[in-house]
């Protein structure tokens, strides 16, 4: 009996992008976490199957004990600030103000998302994501095709904010997350979300003076100086298997497994 085989875990992150399925296979065996396999899938609009079950095939050589992360990117997601209010430790009250905020900001039915939420602080607007029910549902039923245990469905805007909470809530400025040819621009007093913009990614954000805070970036791509200064880039750690500044095209798919 192969014991090694047995007690091997493998945690898979996928970064469902606007042409392509990223995907990383991280295995852990005593103690020890390894980056073992990365892959990428393309697919053109409207036409992801094929690329899905290519994913499932690739999965499949995975060990047994596997579990799956869908990073959700901003072609597929949508992103608002929910204003604080006391009455908000009713969930359900919550619920529904965010439900019809987000049919004022977008102008669509509520009914048909999924909606997740920040870490809620008594006094701090929470940052609310969403995405349709239907995509969820698909990559609900992907995983459980693929035999992994579903470890998160996230927005990539989100699953960046919450890996590098530790460093973001000391600071007062800009988070710009670069997914593709998208943007994300989020500003932040510590702790306090105050704004965020989804747009086109024609230019990286001008680097703010002194006073308008710190600017921090995370990307999928490499991103050199003297465009943006070394130590504006947030970059998840070095593990055997990953070079971040090597493999930056798989930085989301890694960043909830890393």
């Amino acid at each position: 009996m192969d014991i090694a085989k047995i007690l091997t875990t493998a945690a898979i992150g996928v970064h469902l992008s606007d042409r392509a399925l990223i995907a990383c296979e991280m295995k852990r065996l005593w103690g020890k976490s390894t980056v073992t396999r990365k892959a990428s899938f393309e697919f053109e609009p409207g036409e992801r199957a094929t690329a899905m079950d290519a994913l499932a095939a690739w999965i499949a050589q995975a060990p047994m004990r596997r579990s799956i992360v869908w990073i959700v990117g901003p072609t597929e997601a949508q992103y608002f600030v929910l204003p604080w209010s006391p009455a908000y430790a009713d969930r359900a009250l919550r619920d529904a103000y965010a439900r019809e905020r987000f049919e004022q900001l977008y102008e669509n039915d509520a009914s048909l998302c999924t909606f997740c939420f920040s870490e809620q602080t008594a006094g701090k607007d929470q940052m609310v994501s969403c995405i349709f029910k239907e995509l969820h549902a698909e990559l609900v039923a992907h995983a459980g095709r693929a035999g992994c245990e579903l470890a998160g469905i996230k927005p990539s805007i989100s699953t960046v904010w919450d890996r590098f909470r530790a460093v973001l809530e000391t600071e007062q400025g800009t988070l710009c997350v670069v997914d593709g040819d998208r943007q994300a621009i989020v500003r932040h007093n510590r702790t306090q979300i105050e704004d965020i913009v989804v747009k086109s990614r024609e230019e990286l954000p001008v680097l703010p003076a002194s006073r308008q805070g710190v600017l921090r970036i995370f990307s999928n791509a490499v991103i050199r100086e003297p465009v943006v200064r070394a130590d504006a880039k947030l970059n998840l750690p070095t593990r055997r298997g990953y070079v971040a500044a090597q493999d930056a095209a798989y930085s989301f798919a890694l960043c909830e497994v890393l």
